[in-house]
């Protein structure tokens, strides 16, 4: 099957914008333009030959297809030298010639989510065009009108009852698509080649027979102003996250070399320590003649000199992906290197900046707690100051999650990674960017950790079906957080890990007990902030079984009580100083309830013992 996308190089409604590059040149959130998104989703779904027709700024749509995972596959470019006065039902006549057999064909501004496109696929139906009922109709745009659930007529004119909301991304069989196109061609041929070739299409469309394909829960939309840009580009990067691909199958792990075969890739840089030497993911590169070059010279953490070594590695290594194998530590120097590398700078490009590529990465994670292979963001020390990262680009294109690489992982750190990944699901389902999305993710979570915490920790180690389900319970915190960020207990808690050499998790777990208990108080007190955290209060007291708030927070109370995770010694008094002015502000802002510098010392003085409850009594 080939794909004919349509560019014109005109976008008369983006004004300066479309000036020096057409309309599929305009750059998403993730840093890759409209264009280079369907040629890497159509290439990943199978799609090897590409018919591209152009009219201005030909150039750049060719070098968007002169980049590594894009080697081996076909591209014919049409020029079409009339596009200034026709439409493109020209351009579908001037590539008449080079479209044999099926083919999948759409506008070149069209921006569509991955598992769209495989249900586009999948379905057995051979002709196909999407259409959602669900939306109302737009004024300037395509409608359909629907029979039989077969399509009658396309235009933009049309508002009855049998129309819906459609957008040109066709799957059609080659009699489909030689029935259309002999219609286009008696229209070029008298001379009408400035409609739509759907103008073709609606004389012939009962012998076509095209079906519909409803997108409704999709994201499919064309880009026709900035605001259009904006909008979309804000849409389809919630579908990448939930879409992003996480295999927990048992054996997926085999899998490595067979997708980064599928993605064009042939020399990985592979990023991991100890943990990977010790694993037997090494081996089994080595017998599938996986051809990766390693990078493992970076500190639990992470450096900027040694995100920069490692992009060093990178190039002179002639790598085209990234393979992090690792715990928080390995997956974000990937993350980090990948970034620059993609920027083609050594300066980290601002959230949302366009890339000059795409760097595939695949993410084997080590540990079950932080859900960095599931997020935007990455922690790294620049000048000894610790600074976030955050671009879209930043998320892993795959996901392996394989339990029995937790088996070597010391006691306390398992511990603490999973008391990490509870608190972040509890901070998320109540933070104050908290989605529909992220509370279900949350909820998922916690029950997981709930209902295998016990059986994951077993002497023995043989419930891999336990640690398999933390695994997944950390991603989902992962997957969480990466919607709404984290709140006031993780924003507590960086200070002590520094000052007590405790681990993150463990320090986030004791901040978390007292910020909950305090939250709790101000529901029962009904005080506003309370009554506004009181909802997500109530999800949890039901998720962990418990009669009433205050018991959810003794339920986490006994599980580092049995976990035996106790809070250290204050120690020096001036240490609490230092903890409260050390307290992250951007995360306190995220936290439901407004929390002053009183506040966070009575937590901090709850935490160490100081007082018997976390709040001024």
């Amino acid at each position: 099957m080939k794909a004919l996308i349509f560019n014109s190089g005109l976008g008369r409604r983006m004004g300066e914008f479309t000036r020096s590059r057409p309309k599929s040149m305009a750059h998403l959130s993730n840093g890759e333009t409209i264009f280079g998104r369907q040629l890497r989703l159509l290439a990943s779904a199978g799609i090897s030959k590409f018919v591209v027709t152009t009219g201005l700024f030909a150039d750049q749509l060719r070098a968007e297809t002169e980049v590594p995972h894009l080697a081996g596959r076909e591209f014919t470019f049409v020029p079409n030298i009339e596009f200034d006065s026709t439409n493109y039902i020209y351009s579908m006549y001037l590539a008449r010639k080079h479209l044999d057999g099926d083919v999948l064909m759409l506008h070149g501004d069209l921006v569509f989510n991955r598992l769209i496109l495989e249900r586009l696929l999948a379905d057995p139906r051979p002709d196909l065009a999407m259409v959602n009922e669900t939306l109302p109709l737009p004024e300037k745009d395509f409608k359909a009108r629907v029979s039989g659930g077969l399509v009658r007529e396309v235009s933009v004119d049309i508002f009855d009852d049998d129309c819906y909301a459609f957008q040109p991304f066709y799957k059609l069989s080659e009699r489909a698509l030689q029935v259309w196109m002999s219609r286009v061609t008696d229209f070029v041929d008298r001379g009408e080649k400035a409609v739509y070739a759907e103008n073709a299409l609606n004389e012939v469309a009962v012998d076509a027979a095209i079906a519909t394909l409803s997108y409704e829960g999709h994201s499919v939309d064309e880009v026709d102003t900035l605001d259009d840009l904006t909008q979309v580009s804000n849409k389809v990067r919630l579908f990448d996250f939930a879409e992003q691909a996480v295999l927990s199958e048992a054996e997926d792990v085999t899998r490595i070399p067979e997708l980064l075969q599928s993605a064009g890739v042939h020399r990985p840089l592979l990023v991991g320590g100890k943990s990977f030497d010790a694993s037997f993911v090494k081996p089994l590169l080595a017998d599938r003649d996986v051809d990766f070059v390693r990078f493992s010279a970076y500190s639990a953490n992470p450096k900027l000199d040694e995100v920069k070594a490692g992009v060093e590695v990178f190039r002179s290594g002639g790598c085209d992906a990234i393979v992090s194998v690792g715990g928080g530590s390995a997956i974000d120097v990937a993350k980090c290197i990948q970034i620059l590398v993609a920027s083609d700078s050594d300066v980290f490009p601002p959230f949302g900046a366009s890339l000059s590529r795409r760097v595939p990465h695949l993410c084997v994670p080590t540990s079950a707690g932080t859900g960095s292979e599931s997020t935007h963001f990455a922690v790294v020390y620049i000048d000894g100051d610790k600074h976030s990262i955050a671009h879209d680009a930043m998320v892993p294109d795959w996901v392996i999650l394989e339990p029995r690489l937790l088996k070597s992982l010391p006691d306390y750190h398992k511990k603490a990674s999973l008391l990490d990944s509870l608190s972040q699901c509890v901070e998320s389902s109540w933070a104050a960017s908290a989605t529909d999305q992220s509370i279900e993710y949350a909820v998922q979570g916690i029950r997981l950790i709930l209902d295998n915490v016990f059986a994951y920790f077993h002497e023995d180690d043989a419930d891999e079906d336990a640690a398999r389900q933390i695994l997944t319970a950390a991603n989902l915190g992962g997957k969480a957080i990466n919607l709404t960020k984290t709140t006031a207990p993780h924003a507590m808690s960086y200070k002590m890990t520094e000052l007590y050499d405790i681990a993150h998790g463990h320090a986030v777990a004791l901040c978390l007990v007292g910020v909950w208990w305090y939250f709790a108080k101000l529901a029962a007190d009904a005080t506003p902030e309370g009554l506004s955290v009181a909802p997500a209060l109530d999800r949890l007291t039901e998720v962990f079984g418990a009669e009433n708030h205050r018991d959810a927070v003794s339920t986490l109370e006994n599980l580092l009580e049995e976990l035996r995770m106790p809070a250290p010694p204050l120690g020096d008094p001036a240490n609490l100083d230092d903890l409260v002015k050390s307290v992250n502000q951007e995360r306190l802002g995220n936290s439901p309830v407004a929390l002053t510098e009183a506040d966070i010392r009575a937590l901090y003085e709850f935490v160490f013992a100081l007082r018997s409850v976390p709040f001024s009594d």
